[in-house]
């Protein structure tokens, strides 16, 4: 029988394909899988998926647990998964000022990337708050509704844009998120001009986000930085103390990774503003 991976392409090994996309199956709310299920999914015996399975526990992908036949994912792919993360060398740098934020402003502090239209995060820093974010690593988030993925949109090309968003209606998380692509195009205009973006309730209902871009040294935003929390702490008052804060730890990040003082089409150096005693820009007034 054939998995719903289809027939192995020519040079390529049909069981390799069948136990990789095994591991694929394992998600944040399905962390063990039995054996009935794997062969269900692959349309295979049971028997098979039953090797499969043994073979990617012998090899350390997969390690049983509970009743005989039931398996989770193992300690092998964290280790890998350090090493290929999206970001990864970002992270390093990172880390050391996105806790510094955090420690700051007692938000949860995240670090993310762009995959697709979607925002993964690859760091989260929790705050200090009672009441605070929850997040992991590994989430994805649709990034038209939330502030690292317009941070990280805003540096792509009006053509790239249109190729992520093909159609003009965009999906709708909460009453508040933008809708339809002439309306996002319109706000990552403001996001370049402010240098941060924020996540007004658009992902979820009472949570906001502030997010500015972290740009290598070529000049292109390889990564975003951002603090959430629930909206009686993030709002339009507070987010006049917060962006400041987040933008100045985005371009401390840029500096480590050898980013240009100046990035075209982006608001200047925060260190230059204040230098030629330039307000800080308003998001609310922007838009």
């Amino acid at each position: 029988m054939q998995g719903k991976a289809g027939p192995a392409r020519d040079g390529l090994i049909g069981s390799l394909l069948h136990g990789l996309e095994i591991l694929e199956m394992f998600d944040r709310d399905r962390d063990v899988i039995g054996i009935g299920e794997m062969a269900r999914h692959l349309g295979l015996h049971r028997s098979t998926a039953s090797r499969l399975a043994a073979t990617l526990a012998s090899a350390g992908y997969l390690e049983p647990v509970g009743e005989p036949g039931r398996y989770r994912l193992a300690g092998k792919l964290v280790v890998l998964g350090e090493l290929a993360s999206p970001g990864g060398d970002v992270r390093g740098v990172a880390l050391p000022f996105l806790t510094g934020l955090v420690d700051q402003l007692g938000e949860t502090g995240h670090l993310a990337v762009l995959e697709g239209d979607e925002a993964v995060t690859v760091e989260v820093v929790d705050g200090w708050h009672s009441v605070r974010m929850h997040s992991w690593v590994g989430k994805r988030s649709p990034a038209h509704c939330s502030s690292m993925g317009k941070a990280l949109l805003a540096d792509l090309s009006p053509d790239d844009v249109d190729a992520l968003y093909p159609g003009s209606a965009l999906e709708v998380r909460t009453a508040h998120t933008i809708a339809d692509l002439g309306h996002l195009k319109q706000y990552l205009a403001v996001v370049r001009s402010c240098g941060y973006a924020v996540d007004w309730q658009e992902l979820e209902v009472h949570l906001c986000c502030v997010a500015a871009p972290v740009f290598d040294r070529s000049g292109r935003a390889v990564a975003s930085i951002s603090v959430s929390g629930p909206d009686s702490r993030i709002h339009e008052a507070s987010v006049t103390s917060i962006a400041p804060a987040v933008r100045r730890a985005a371009w401390q990040i840029s500096e480590r990774l050898g980013a240009p003082r100046h990035v075209p089409g982006w608001r200047q150096h925060p260190d230059d503003e204040a230098a030629a005693g330039h307000d800080f820009p308003d998001e609310q007034e922007a838009r």
